[in-house]
């Protein structure tokens, strides 16, 4: 099995201050050009603003987040006005990101715009009724509502999106979740489509291309956290012990925990190492040496990552092995894509 590429823009939703839109409440706004300019080439965005939906208007006064004591969990909070406390907009917010689910159902990611009281994702300020500034522990109200309906979406802040590696790690989750719906979910096949399909190539059953999505992804996965994919190997190995639903969403949510991290120069350099292996009785001596090479000058940090797999691609159709030409770890990255360069 092959993940094919899009062919159209990912949906993903995103602060609406982040497109340019006068909509924070000092009547500004926050454009980012990586958004915009860069990531707009293989994103289709859906702005959106909750302060603005719940009716507070442009320009407003500020909000922030109000918690009784330290310590308090994330959700403990409510989102009030910091001249006046007595307004009060915590469920405005929750009941406005509770009527947006239908809307986000289709979207593989979301931009939030940091340090907000409803958008931020981490960090954000914390308060005390007399004012005080008590922690940065805090998660906007809009975005944690959204992480209860989402928990697996991709989701990143504005501002870390500045950062080249965050940006390409981003990516490449959003990339993972829209080919799960794709591929697993199947949702954006067409009801007749599927049913020819079904017909003429006998579509594999769901937890069957849930097994193909995890062995397309394997060494990809590999390079976030080796072990972690080793353990989600073993789940699916146990997988006659749990409902099909209960299985997707067990691996949905492995596979999106497992890119969440970063992945290292050493655990890319082993995935890589195990893809030379699958073609090295398919390459002469010389061929072996050179690859081997340069994977090691990769993992030196004197190569870059798209070198190796530019070499890799060259020597694969040599190989009859049908699990090395599914990985997605050979298809073109982030970096190569010219998504995470910006000047």
């Amino acid at each position: 099995m092959r993940i094919q590429p899009r062919q159209s823009k990912i949906p993903v939703g995103i602060s609406q201050c982040a497109m340019g839109e006068p909509v924070r409440y000092n009547g500004g706004h926050k454009l980012s050009k990586v958004c915009t300019q860069l990531l707009s080439q293989c994103f289709e965005y859906v702005p959106l603003c909750p302060e603005v939906a719940i009716g507070l208007g442009i320009p407003r006064k500020p909000i922030h987040l109000l918690v009784d004591r330290a310590g308090e969990p994330v959700d403990a909070v409510r989102v009030v006005g910091v001249e006046d406390s007595t307004v009060d907009v915590t469920a405005p917010l929750r009941d406005y990101a509770d009527s947006v689910v239908p809307q986000l159902q289709p979207v593989r990611g979301y931009i939030f715009m940091q340090n907000s009281p409803s958008c931020g994702l981490r960090g954000v300020r914390r308060y005390l009724d007399n004012g005080h500034g008590i922690d940065s522990e805090g998660v906007g109200l809009y975005a944690r509502r959204l992480q209860q309906h989402f928990p697996h979406l991709p989701m990143e802040e504005v501002g870390r999106l500045n950062n080249s590696e965050l940006r390409e790690n981003f990516l490449t989750r959003v990339f993972a979740y829209d080919a799960w719906f794709r591929y697993v979910e199947r949702e954006d096949v067409d009801a007749i489509d599927a049913a020819v399909e079904a017909e003429a190539e006998k579509v594999p059953s769901r937890i069957a291309r849930i097994i193909d999505f995890y062995t397309a992804y394997k060494y990809l996965l590999m390079a976030h956290n080796q072990d972690a994919t080793r353990e989600l190997g073993r789940l699916l190995a146990d997988a006659k012990s749990m409902t099909e639903d209960e299985l997707a969403f067990a691996v949905r949510g492995r596979i999106m925990q497992i890119l969440s991290r970063p992945a290292s120069r050493k655990d890319r350099t082993n995935a890589l190492m195990h893809s030379q292996g699958h073609l090295s009785e398919f390459l002469s001596k010389q061929e072996k040496a050179e690859l081997q090479q340069l994977i090691e000058d990769y993992r030196l940090g004197h190569k870059p990552l798209s070198a190796v797999l530019t070499m890799l691609r060259h020597y694969l159709p040599r190989s009859p092995n049908s699990f090395i030409h599914s990985q997605v770890l050979l298809a073109a990255e982030p970096a190569e894509l010219g998504l995470c360069d910006f000047h």
